[in-house]
């Protein structure tokens, strides 16, 4: 009967043991790290691309991939975005191919991957993570928040009472409910340089919604680099100088927003990585790959 119930533990247990990934905890780097991770990809309607003052032509490629961003610095780290669906739903419907979501009436979202294996992989939980932060609180950059609740969430005061306003359809607060009484600090300036060296710092442009915010990273090797949360949403929207799309929270707040980053990008010789751009994100290293 013992040898019998000891096989069972050598199977069952080598089973157990087997489906969950071994894990090298990270060390903390010389000077900071870029993750992209794959948090999904948005099937956007005709009506849904119009919406940016852009034609099907003039876009190409209508869908729009749903990123996240771990910053490893020597002094901690900074997870940014966080996807469109909690993975805890893309668990339990993995079996079907990946997690669906239909976000509004212009957007379906899919997702195959959780963010928490993606961390896993290059050797951080959840637990590691010690600022959470996001580019704006609509559905598909605020999913997993709540999976960081005992992280420093970094928050602009108006960003925070538009995620908390009842009523509020742009945004779904089962998302990040465990977030409204966790460790914040709230973002007043214009600036903010999170780890206080100058190489990760978020930057006001609101409009998009009234907190939204972009990251501006200076790397000693890829250089300085802006994710630019929702500013754009399709690269036409920029080269082609259109209007902020009439459902912003502010349209003239996000047309300012626009100058006011434009301006800077030139000064300070930054790169903008628009986060939705298909073309932008097929060409940047996926984790565990990274940029440095």
């Amino acid at each position: 009967m013992m040898n019998k119930l000891i096989v069972v533990i050598l199977v069952f247990g080598s089973s157990l043991f087997a489906q969950t990934p071994t894990r090298a905890k990270a060390s903390p780097p010389k000077t900071p790290k870029l993750f992209v991770f794959d948090c999904g990809m948005l099937t956007i309607s005709t009506e849904g691309v119009t919406r940016y003052h852009v034609t099907p032509a003039e876009v190409g490629e209508a869908r729009m991939p749903v990123p996240c961003f771990l910053v490893a610095h020597p002094r901690g780290t900074l997870l940014w975005d966080v996807g469109v669906i909690p993975d805890e739903t893309v668990e339990k419907q993995a079996s079907a191919g990946g997690a669906r979501y239909d976000v509004n009436s212009t957007a379906a979202a899919l997702v195959k991957r959780t963010l928490k294996s993606q961390l896993a992989e290059v050797g951080y939980m959840p637990a590691d993570i010690t600022y959470v932060a996001i580019s704006h609180a609509h559905k598909d950059h605020s999913a997993n928040l709540n999976q960081f609740a005992a992280s420093t969430w970094l928050v602009r005061p108006a960003e925070r009472e538009f995620m908390f306003k009842p009523g509020n359809e742009r945004v779904e607060p089962s998302f990040y409910n465990k977030l409204e009484k966790s460790k914040s600090i709230s973002i007043e300036k214009d600036e903010y340089d999170v780890f206080g060296d100058g190489t990760v710092v978020m930057k006001a442009a609101p409009g998009h919604t009234p907190g939204h915010q972009v990251l501006v990273l200076n790397l000693a090797s890829t250089g300085r680099v802006m994710l630019g949360g929702d500013l754009y949403h399709y690269p036409p929207e920029r080269t082609l100088h259109r209007a902020p799309p009439d459902n912003e929270f502010s349209v003239q707040q996000s047309a300012t927003s626009r100058a006011s980053i434009e301006e800077y990008l030139a000064r300070t010789k930054t790169t903008i990585w628009i986060e939705h751009d298909f073309k932008t994100y097929s060409n940047l290293k996926k984790s565990p790959a990274y940029y440095d």
